[in-house]
């Protein structure tokens, strides 16, 4: 019975370092993955190792000259991108398989400097397409790379320290993608995600009231490319402006603003469309509307102390009033008046000038309401 009882415990205690072995073997048999590449992308360090059988997942890690291998995040497959790397600093990387509890070695390891990637924008101007970018940390110089979305190769625009350029060497209506690097010393960045851009030339505006015309006339050259143009407008003698028409692309660029208010002078400016991209604003211009079309709504105009405003006597001059227009003040100590409706703020105040004459054959009377801040 004795012998018995020994062999049995021989044999479960055989079997008990059998299992142990077995387990042991089973975590320790996981093989470390293999780091292919470490490399710059446009988001961050991206990072590839080849795969390792029976492995759940990997886990990555980090370190600089200064510091340990740290954990910074697991990936279920190949590959993996570090987004919180820090430019100007050098970094090394391993990798380690795991499967359940149980982990793998470390991989070999790799190193690299991060050189960020820049944030471009990019905009029409009156010269050309201007591209502007973020400052990266450690940056001695920036690349840009520019190409026809109709051309094969990107050509090199601009290397430099500056953190904008303005190609001014683009064709009308045509569009061009864009892409922006950072340098440190001899280390490259990645490109950032190119952008592309239509340059669309600035219109050329012209504003005016046509006696004819029943609002103020604008005209614009024709803009190579573009779908259409966008106009807005502000009272002259503040700086609201707002959209108040699209035209959409045709034979004549012209539009007649039938809205206007009589005797308030506005201001105008374009921009041409196509899509998303838009050229650069068009200069500003503007015309006075007709002072004797209307008796029943009065005129708002807002000007400073001191100031003399001279856009009334143009256009009465323009109209050829068939008698000539009488001028009278409320309060002439606060806005005065002279006889060929020059209007001068003397002190801050309001008070209601009143013109009266002769339009169409009918006499005709003008009220405005003059604000002088």
């Amino acid at each position: 019975m004795k012998k018995l009882n020994k062999f049995l415990c021989i044999t479960l205690s055989l079997i008990l370092l059998i299992g142990c072995i077995s387990v042991g073997f089973t975590a320790n048999a996981l093989a470390e993955p293999k780091l292919n590449s470490v490399k710059l992308s446009s988001t961050g360090v991206l990072l590839n190792w080849e795969q390792v059988d029976n492995a759940q997942g990997y886990y990555i890690y980090r370190k600089t000259a200064k510091t340990k291998f740290a954990l910074i995040g697991k990936s279920d497959i190949n590959s993996y991108t570090d987004i919180k790397a820090k430019s100007n600093t050098k970094y090394y990387y391993a990798v380690k398989s795991f499967e359940g509890k149980g982990k793998s070695k470390y991989s070999n390891t790799k190193s690299i400097l991060c050189v960020g990637t820049p944030k471009v924008t990019v905009n029409n101007i009156a010269t050309g397409i201007k591209v502007s970018w973020s400052k990266v940390k450690g940056a001695t110089k920036y690349i840009v790379a520019m190409k026809k979305t109709t051309g094969k190769k990107y050509k090199t625009a601009y290397k430099g320290k500056a953190l904008s350029f303005v190609d001014d060497n683009v064709d009308k209506g045509a569009t061009y993608s864009i892409k922006v690097k950072a340098v440190i010393n001899k280390t490259s960045g990645a490109y950032s995600t190119p952008v592309t851009k239509m340059f669309l030339e600035q219109p050329n505006l012209h504003a005016e009231e046509y006696l004819d015309m029943d609002g103020i006339t604008l005209e614009w050259k024709k803009v190579k490319g573009a779908e259409g143009y966008r106009i807005y407008r502000s009272l002259k003698k503040e700086n609201n402006f707002k959209h108040i028409k699209t035209i959409t692309e045709g034979a004549t660029e012209m539009y007649v603003d039938t809205t206007c208010v009589g005797i308030n002078s506005y201001k105008y400016y374009i921009v041409a469309y196509n899509g998303k991209d838009k050229s650069a604003k068009s200069n500003i211009d503007g015309d006075v509307f007709g002072y004797f079309e209307s008796e029943d709504i009065p005129l708002y105009l807002t000007i400073s102390k001191g100031e003399v405003y001279k856009d009334i006597y143009k256009k009465i001059c323009e109209y050829s009033a068939e008698t000539l227009i009488s001028w009278k003040s409320s309060d002439s100590k606060t806005v005065a008046v002279s006889d060929v409706g020059v209007i001068t703020g003397v002190k801050r105040g309001k008070a209601t000038l009143t013109a009266k004459g002769t339009y169409n054959g009918k006499v005709r009377h003008v009220y405005i309401i003059v604000t002088v801040e």
